[in-house]
């Protein structure tokens, strides 16, 4: 992630007003953000965010006397030639002389029960992507005197955020991608940023030292975006300039090739990387083991199905005709399936039902998988197969005795072990069914 830094400002305009009847009216100046216009100008000026103070603007001024909380809300009534702010206010009718205070822009900022500034997840909750959302909050500290009202600013309000211009493209920095939104995560806390379709989103953050970053973004394709970075740090007050390469985050089943074998299918159907833990709310389905140059394909499951004898194949009540001509037998019932659950659809993938596959198919399998045992008959399953499916999302491995739904006579079918194929297990023998899905 490219950073570049300089001094930041921006201007919030919401304002909010207060009755502060037989007070002590205060005038005091604040001294300029950058720049000297007398009215508000907010603008990219390639290294840096210009901003001024403008007319009309409120701040709050937060004190308190005898336990109890005060603000009054401080009005800008003047900006001059170089800057600098000139506000008027009112504290209550008794305040003592050099009462401590703390000045808080703009007005709603400030905390309801006038303790300080409210927190970072609420001020930059909601965020447009421009220099004309809520960007810019400033905290300063001062002294409040009364018996010859004025206000001595010990501390000139500082931005309490860092502004980011982001900049999105796609993983080789080749072509910009455009966002509808964009989540930056921190910790546990999400800001997020909305737009119209774009490429460049203005934001504001809380600084960070040394903390992981990750990056979502929704693109103007519908399509997911991540990018992530392991140590980052950015002080509050800077201005940045980032440009975040972004990969899908996952392939669609329906976009799937022969380089994607080994990946996990979820239920909304998406591939995501081989032996890995899926991300949150995702839910695993099985490995993908197959694909046709059509871009039908078989997805083995996680689990195994119930035992039992190959005669109660010829009873399951239909068969699917798998892309290549391959007839697959479908499993009757949830009873039959064990913990298996039923899809029709992954995401926007047509599927079959859990089925059991013919000999020729979990032989391909197993060999896409990378397996390295089997006779001349074919592969069957070994270790290499196995970490697929147990490694990051909790499968069973397979293991014993398998059937196939390809028969040799009327007394045996083609069953499989860790090692090697059975020409010749009869049929009335129970064995495990690790299912597949068809799409």
């Amino acid at each position: 992630m490219l950073l570049a830094l300089a001094a930041c400002n921006k201007i919030e305009t919401e304002i909010q007003t207060t009755d502060q009847a037989e007070g002590i009216t205060i005038t005091a100046q604040l001294a300029p953000k950058t720049g000297g216009a007398t009215t508000r100008a907010v603008s990219d000026q390639s290294t840096y965010i210009k901003a001024d103070w403008a007319e009309n603007e409120h701040l709050a001024v937060l004190y308190e006397v005898s336990s109890t909380k005060y603000v009054a809300d401080a009005t800008i009534t003047a900006v001059d030639g170089g800057g600098t702010a000139t506000i008027t206010f009112t504290v209550e009718a008794g305040t003592p002389d050099n009462t401590a205070c703390t000045l808080v822009y703009p007005l709603s900022a400030a905390k309801d029960d006038h303790s300080g500034v409210k927190d970072a997840a609420t001020l930059l909750a909601a965020q447009d992507g421009t220099l004309n959302a809520n960007l810019d909050v400033r905290v300063g500290a001062g002294t409040i005197q009364t018996t010859t009202p004025g206000l001595t600013v010990t501390t000139q309000p500082e931005a309490q955020f860092a502004i980011f211009k982001f900049t999105t493209k796609n993983s080789d920095g080749s072509a910009t991608i455009d966002v509808t939104s964009l989540t930056v995560t921190i910790g546990a806390q999400n800001y997020v940023i909305t737009h119209a379709a774009t490429s460049e989103l203005f934001a504001a953050l809380p600084a960070i030292s040394g903390e992981a970053v990750t990056f979502t973004a929704t693109g103007s394709d519908s399509k997911t975006y991540t990018a992530s970075k392991a140590s980052v740090t950015f002080a509050a007050g800077n201005y940045y300039q980032s440009v975040i390469k972004m990969a899908p985050a996952y392939t669609l089943l329906s976009a799937a090739t022969t380089a994607d074998y080994g990946k996990v299918v979820c239920a909304a159907g998406h591939l995501h990387d081989a032996k890995t833990a899926l991300p949150a709310g995702c839910t695993a389905v099985g490995i993908l083991g197959k694909v046709t140059a059509t871009g039908h394909g078989l997805i083995l499951a996680l689990q195994d199905a119930t035992a039992q004898n190959w005669d109660t194949i010829k009873s399951w009540t239909s068969t699917t005709d798998f892309a290549g001509g391959t007839t697959l037998k479908v499993l009757p019932d949830n009873a039959a399936r064990g913990s298996l659950t039923s899809y029709t659809t992954l995401g926007e993938t047509a599927v079959s039902n859990w089925c059991v596959a013919q000999k020729s198919d979990y032989e391909a399998i197993f060999s896409n998988l990378g397996s390295t045992t089997g006779d001349k008959d074919g592969k069957t399953f070994d270790a290499n197969v196995n970490a697929y499916i147990t490694t990051g999302v909790g499968g069973t491995a397979i293991s014993g005795g398998h059937w196939s739904a390809s028969a040799t006579n009327d007394v045996y079918a083609w069953s499989f072990r860790n090692d090697y194929w059975h020409t010749s297990t009869e049929k009335t023998s129970s064995l495990s069914v690790r299912p597949v899905l068809a799409f």
